[in-house]
């Protein structure tokens, strides 16, 4: 892999501050890179050690009596970790046509910080229309590779995008390019048709 996540972008993570669909895609990420993986683990423990320093704080009145009364609550289940598998990622869901030769899933609707979560899927040597954004924008490639004009991302390498790139990925020779795609804000295509598709896709 040569395209990773900003440092920045890992600490956030770490931290709990990225919108959970950026937060998807580095977790799927990091599922593949070792080093990544291995920042995101640091984090936590340096975390941890800085919540140590912390001067203790006062609990609210009655606290303890209302932890005593959850112990005799039924156990609720434990939430399950979001898949970073491609294959655990489709299971159940069905793919969306938007072009010919190209699809969209989606996995996270447009949540309460402006981000949404999806998949794309686009056959060789097709490419997207030319789009710049509102927000951030990141891609995680899970099969295939495509090269926007500056870089060519393989699998399991990010792209890390803010509003000031416009850009038009194209999907290389291979098998198709899936790619988990996470944005802040909206696309702002540069054609006619992507201004009038756009709105559809809730993009």
């Amino acid at each position: 892999m040569a395209h990773h996540p900003s440092h920045a972008t890992l600490l956030a993570c770490a931290a709990g501050t990225l919108p959970e669909p950026h937060r998807r895609v580095v977790a799927a990420h990091a599922a593949r890179c070792p080093h990544c993986a291995a920042v995101l683990r640091e984090a936590d423990a340096m975390g941890a050690a800085l919540m140590e320093t912390l001067a203790p704080a006062a609990m609210a009145e009655g606290a303890l009596q209302r932890t005593l009364a959850r112990l005799d609550e039924p156990a609720r289940p434990e939430p399950q970790p979001a898949p970073v598998s491609l294959d655990a990622m489709v299971e159940g869901r069905r793919w969306r046509p938007v072009a010919p030769g190209i699809a969209m899933m989606v996995l996270i609707r447009r949540d309460q910080s402006d981000s949404r979560l999806d998949l794309i899927r686009v056959a060789p040597g097709l490419a997207l229309l030319e789009h710049g954004h509102d927000g951030q924008e990141m891609t995680c490639v899970m099969q295939g590779a495509f090269n926007d004009g500056l870089e060519t991302y393989a699998e399991g390498d990010v792209a890390e995008n803010d509003g000031s790139l416009e850009h038009q990925p194209r999907a290389l020779p291979g098998p198709d390019c899936i790619c988990l795609i996470s944005t802040t804000g909206r696309l702002k295509p540069r054609s006619w048709l992507g201004r009038l598709i756009g709105p559809l896709l809730g993009m």
